[in-house]
């Protein structure tokens, strides 16, 4: 049993198949822990061994998390998110094939809690006591990996990692960090945690004097002692790339692509040059995650992202911006002033769902002492169905209502009627405010004072929901370090600062009203007109999404949907002629080409059983399909009215 005042830590295990490796891994020293939560999240793999993962957390006493197979980082995420509900605040990382006694973990628990800023990995070993990991560093320029660790990182050339095999980290340094990055699905994940946390100015430690087992071998081998499988040679060369796009730029981005072949070439080699003959398969791998990486030199970096690996970035600075922004800034409440906030949601013919937010705000507006906070209804609905909810809420909300049909008429009423307040925050009908969700905006934004801050949405299914639905990505919302600064964002959990948007005046547009992605166009002209977005990864809201939207039909309309508006809305943002062509052009291309992969991709994942790729594949037809329809003219009205 843990000491009286021992630190709670949760063990945070992602599974994927058998887990017959963690049952035997996770010694009952462990189970004895009072203060120990094992937190299992099975990636799906087979009805077969879900059904086995779940029944071995019954019968240890552990948490079980079901989750689609998203990868190493979504799933750790989904495994702090359960045991954030209960109540814990420290996090260890094991992979199914490492070993750690209760002894080791609870130093590493303790570590944290004591230095919440710390990432924090102990020595470890392989069974036959060879070493296996004292630290791993990466080379700068071209993201060749090596064994080693300098004292105080300051190797001008090797940057350190920690390994994920066994990496302990606190709530505070997950909730500055914004999580795993979830795009990499496998590899790397650990070492772009490390060198944003060390960017973010947060530090990486190394326990020698702590010990843990890490088989690797029994995941990763394929035909012999040396080679790898196919997943680690595709994943390793393609989220390099991926690692490089996040973190690089200029000619440290550039030199970084033009290794690409030569560093590709020597994580294939890790396995020997007789597995071109052996093991063919994980040469075509290398290859198709060549290729899948140099599809990352075309994607545009997101705005604030690292330039340098392991140069900590410099805090975010106050908007500056032209003549009009600063006299709205001028006029903004004083420091730790009460603020006027209002909470607007739009609302179309959804009473059930508009009850279940309205009686849950309450207790998000007493979160937030420092602020006189006014609720109100714009219901679209020609009808006026939205009244009776409204009368029947707790008292002090406002109802008004719209008659010009479309979300952005309704957006535009919230900005019109909240003038006299200071910030408008922006909820979905269909949403449900998680606890700190309007403070934490309200303090990011005292503490940026942006024109906008943006926050989490959280999509919860049925148990039930279609493994494809959940394996194409279609609800899943990356979560970001708070404070990064964002070109665009989403309005389902949007909080405006009222003066700055006068300032730069700027309303919802009204021809997207039916067809979606005005928020979108908002928050781009907001960022071109000198406003700033910053987000907040403390502040959630969770989507419960209703059947009707989990259905294949329903994701592929709206890829079909996502590809159209966002031509649509580069078309509308277009400074001249000439320039709103040559996007035609572009989206023409580009929806060919996705278009062309992601056919590939679905055949392919149809053909191998894989359905991530066959799920993914198909949403990028369909957005080729809607940015093809886009670049043509056609506007598609997803939320069209009969």
């Amino acid at each position: 049993m843990g000491a009286p005042n021992a630190i709670d830590f949760a063990l945070i295990v992602v599974n994927y198949g058998d887990p017959a490796l963690v049952a035997g891994n996770i010694g009952p020293d462990v189970d004895a822990d009072s203060g120990a939560l094992v937190v299992l999240v099975d990636n799906f793999h087979s009805p077969e061994s879900r059904t086995a993962a779940e029944a071995l957390c019954c019968e240890r006493g552990w948490e079980f998390v079901a989750s689609a197979n998203d990868g190493f980082g979504a799933g750790v995420d989904r495994g702090v998110a359960a045991a954030r509900a209960r109540g814990h605040r420290a996090f260890i990382t094991l992979n199914p094939d490492a070993v750690a006694s209760v002894d080791v973990l609870r130093a590493l628990a303790t570590h944290v809690t004591e230095d919440p800023l710390a990432l924090v990995s102990p020595f470890m070993v392989t069974g036959q006591g060879t070493p296996h990991f004292r630290g791993a560093q990466m080379h700068r320029r071209m993201g060749r990996m090596r064994s080693g660790w300098s004292e105080h990182d300051d190797d001008p050339v090797w940057a350190n990692w920690l390994s994920g095999a066994c990496l302990a980290f606190s709530a505070t340094a997950f909730d500055r960090l914004g999580g795993f990055g979830e795009d990499f699905f496998l590899y790397w994940e650990d070492v772009d945690i490390s060198r944003r946390a060390v960017e973010l100015g947060m530090h990486l430690d190394l326990r020698p004097d702590l010990l843990a087992v890490h088989d690797e071998g029994g995941t990763q081998q394929a035909g012999s002692a040396r080679t790898k499988s196919p997943t680690y040679y595709y994943f390793n060369i393609r989220n390099r790339m991926l690692f490089g796009r996040r973190h690089l730029r200029g000619r440290e981005w550039a030199r970084w692509v033009l290794a690409s072949p030569r560093e590709s070439a020597l994580i294939w080699m890790r396995g020997g040059r007789r597995q071109a003959f052996t093991e063919p398969r994980g040469l075509w791998a290398a290859v198709r995650g060549l290729l899948a990486g140099a599809a990352q030199v075309l994607r545009r970096p997101e705005r604030g992202s690292r330039r340098q690996p392991g140069i900590p970035r410099q805090p975010a600075a106050l908007p500056h911006s032209g003549e009009g922004a600063t006299s709205a800034r001028a006029l903004e409440p004083a420091e730790g002033s009460t603020v006027r906030v209002t909470v607007a949601i739009p609302t179309f013919r959804r009473p059930d769902q508009l009850a279940a937010l309205l009686a849950a705000l309450p207790a998000r507006i007493a979160e937030t002492p420092d602020a006189e906070i006014d609720v109100l209804v714009i219901d679209n609905a020609p009808e006026g169905s939205a009244r009776a909810t409204v009368e029947a809420a707790p008292a002090g909300v406002r109802y008004v209502h719209e008659t010009t049909p479309g979300i952005s008429a309704a957006r535009n009423r919230a900005l019109d009627e909240s003038r006299s307040a200071d910030l408008l925050a922006f909820l979905d009908d269909d949403e449900i405010p998680l606890a700190g969700w309007l403070s934490s905006l309200v303090e990011v934004w005292r503490g940026h004072r942006s024109a906008a801050v943006a926050g989490r949405v959280i999509s919860v299914f049925h148990e039930d929901t279609d493994p494809w639905i959940i394996a194409s990505g279609t609800f899943r919302r990356p979560q970001r370090a708070t404070g990064t600064s964002l070109r665009t964002a989403a309005a389902g959990n949007l909080l405006l600062d009222i003066r700055q948007v006068q300032a730069l005046g700027l309303r919802f547009e009204g021809s997207l009203g039916l067809s979606g992605g005005e928020d979108t166009l908002f928050t781009r002209q907001l960022v071109e007109r000198g406003g700033t977005i910053v987000w907040c990864n403390e502040s959630a809201a969770e989507d419960h999404v209703v059947p009707s939207r989990l259905t294949r039909d329903w994701a592929v309309q709206r890829a079909f949907s996502a590809g159209n508006g966002w031509a649509n809305v580069n078309l509308l943002l277009a400074p001249s002629s000439t320039r709103r062509l040559a996007l035609r052009g572009q989206f023409l291309l580009g929806g060919g080409a996705r278009i062309a992969v992601g056919l590939a991709r679905h055949r392919y994942g149809r053909a191998s059983g894989h359905l991530v790729h066959d799920a993914r594949g198909t949403r990028t037809f369909h957005r080729g399909r809607g940015m093809l329809a886009g670049a043509r003219g056609h506007l598609y009205q997803e939320y069209a009215r009969n």
